[in-house]
């Protein structure tokens, strides 16, 4: 039936909204639906698998504000900083849906699977993103993958290392995976949301700073202004301006070894 496999998605993650993970069943989409299980069973396997795709929705507003992102002039650090406070702040807010996303399957399966279920459905999420940014949210499998995209370019750039781009990958990849465990089941303020994607963004940024090449410098203002300007609502995410510069090397500073995290 066409359609037929949008409106499953569209159930489950209404549930996902209302009843969070564990209160998303195959009997409850069809319900929903006004379906039999039987029917939703010839569109997904096994509820993880369709819960999985509904989650991918929750990731709209961060590729909304990649696209705007996507049209700014920035280096791939910058870029790649900006990208991470915009997933943070939105995945913090739903951790247990996302934890569950991006790391309740070891080797990654479930989320690469996800991504291409949920985009063959809904390819219109994508308008907009074009060249390397299309390619990194529509065929990375792992949140690692995502990060190590603009790592890369990084370091092909000259502002990192390759060793540094791997270490940054990893310590980006575990920081995030623990800090989403960490808010699993916690009943949060908006504010602590704030602050908790403050304290992450601190952390990012510190380990950012140790591994650049000599000769570039992190330049951070401080959350003080909205993201997107006027175009979303009050409760607005308040977001850093990271700028990577390149400094001059007095002959004082030459020889002076790099701290490492």
């Amino acid at each position: 039936m066409a359609g037929a496999k949008r409106k499953y998605i569209e159930a489950a993650y209404g549930l996902l909204v209302r009843d969070g993970v564990n209160g998303v069943s195959i009997r409850k989409v069809a319900d929903e639906v006004g379906c039999s299980s039987t029917a939703l069973y010839r569109h997904f396997p096994d509820i993880d698998e369709l819960i999985a795709v509904a989650s991918i929705r929750f990731l709209r507003d961060y590729i909304e504000d990649a696209r705007i992102l996507s049209k700014v002039e920035m280096n791939p650090l910058e870029l790649n900083l900006q990208l991470w406070e915009c997933l943070a702040y939105y995945s913090f807010r739903n951790a247990d849906i996302f934890d569950n996303l991006f790391f309740g399957h070891s080797d990654g399966g479930r989320y690469s699977e996800a991504i291409r279920g949920y985009f063959e459905e809904y390819p219109e999420d994508l308008a907009g993103l074009k060249d390397f940014m299309l390619d990194m949210f529509r065929d990375a499998t792992t949140v690692a993958e995502r990060d190590s995209v603009l790592l890369n370019r990084a370091a092909e750039s000259g502002m990192l290392s390759r060793d540094a781009a791997v270490f940054l990958c990893r310590v980006d990849t575990y920081l995030f995976r623990g800090m989403l465990s960490d808010l699993r089941g916690r009943d949060l303020e908006d504010d602590d949301f704030r602050w908790v994607t403050r304290e992450f963004m601190d952390l990012l940024i510190r380990s950012y700073t140790t591994q650049l090449e000599e000769g570039y410098s992190i330049l951070v203002v401080k959350p003080d202004f909205v993201a997107g300007g006027a175009t979303r609502d009050a409760d607005e995410r308040s977001s850093y301006r990271v700028k990577i510069i390149p400094v001059s090397i007095g002959p004082a500073a030459k020889g002076v070894s790099r701290a490492t995290a």
